[in-house]
């Protein structure tokens, strides 16, 4: 894997001590990071803005106020625009499920950039209007603008209702001006979570910590509890939670995973490491110094 980038400092901002939401008033003023600086805006459920040196590339964008205009409805709607997005590089699809590709969010990103997706997943975009559509499978890398992107297996499983099972699931290594790793969904994977640390030196990962609180849900997602272990084993530098809170999944309150989180870092005394951001929220990954984004080669 080729050298890059990589940034070796530690996030911005303290857990606990965060913004409020306000997306409008950065995209107002066409606000963007200094050059070789990351942010990082957490949009809700598992949709991120990763933005540096004027490109942005955005995950699973899901703006809807109503999952498939059927399914749970958003806990409040996004104050999101991405019309006012300007330097839309990519967009990164893990799964085609409802609450992670949504169709009418994809076409409100203009003009229309190119989507990185897994196999099965292709031929359906096709359909509805899509074009630049790249599909990828697990250690394949894909180049967009400022970022080498790494599709990485997930524990998971792919489709779209009624048809499940009909197409890939993948999380994403982006490595160039930093080094995050976005999880996609994904079940808890001792080997797959210490492969990656083997492999890349992270700087930020972006895991999921709701959706496993019934035994059946256990093999496919992780708990607050389960992304801590992840956390530990992948050896990242922050953990920026995600896939909590914007779609109620299951019978808990929809703070309690956040609850779990903050008293399970705290217990694992990585509370400082562990940044969760309120929709809106934006943490800063610092410029990084030259060095290889890879521990070993690929």
């Amino acid at each position: 894997m080729a050298d890059s980038p990589h940034a070796r400092g530690g996030l911005l901002g303290r857990p606990g001590a965060l913004p409020p939401a306000g997306i409008e008033s950065d995209i107002e003023r066409n606000s963007s990071p200094s050059v070789d600086s990351t942010r990082v805006t957490y949009l809700g459920h598992a949709t991120v803005l990763i933005e540096s040196g004027g490109e942005s590339i955005l995950t699973d964008p899901v703006f809807s106020n109503r999952i498939a205009h059927v399914f749970t409805k958003r806990t409040r709607p996004s104050e999101f625009r991405p019309e006012a997005l300007h330097g839309v590089a990519g967009v990164l699809i893990s799964h085609a499920h409802h609450d992670h590709l949504d169709y009418p969010s994809l076409k409100r990103i203009q003009p229309p950039p190119r989507v990185v997706v897994p196999w099965g997943v292709s031929v359906p975009m096709g359909w509805r209007g899509f074009r630049d559509i790249r599909v990828t499978r697990a250690w394949e890398t894909t180049r967009i603008g400022r970022w080498n992107v790494v599709a990485v297996p997930s524990r998971h499983f792919g489709g779209r209702l009624p048809l499940l099972w009909t197409s890939g699931h993948l999380g994403y290594v982006l490595t160039g001006p930093s080094c995050i790793y976005f999880a996609g969904d994904t079940g808890l994977d001792e080997t797959l979570f210490r492969e990656l640390g083997r492999r890349f030196v992270i700087d930020l990962a972006i895991l999921p910590i709701a959706g496993a609180v019934f035994p059946w849900f256990r093999p496919n997602h992780m708990n607050s509890e389960d992304a801590l272990l992840a956390f530990d084993w992948l050896g990242a530098r922050q953990m920026l939670p995600m896939h909590f809170g914007t779609f109620p999944a299951s019978l808990e309150p929809s703070d309690a995973p956040l609850q779990h989180l903050n008293d399970g870092a705290r217990r694992r005394g990585v509370s400082g490491q562990v940044t969760a951001l309120p929709e809106g929220g934006s943490l800063t990954l610092p410029p990084g110094v030259p060095g290889s984004v890879s521990r070993v080669p690929a």
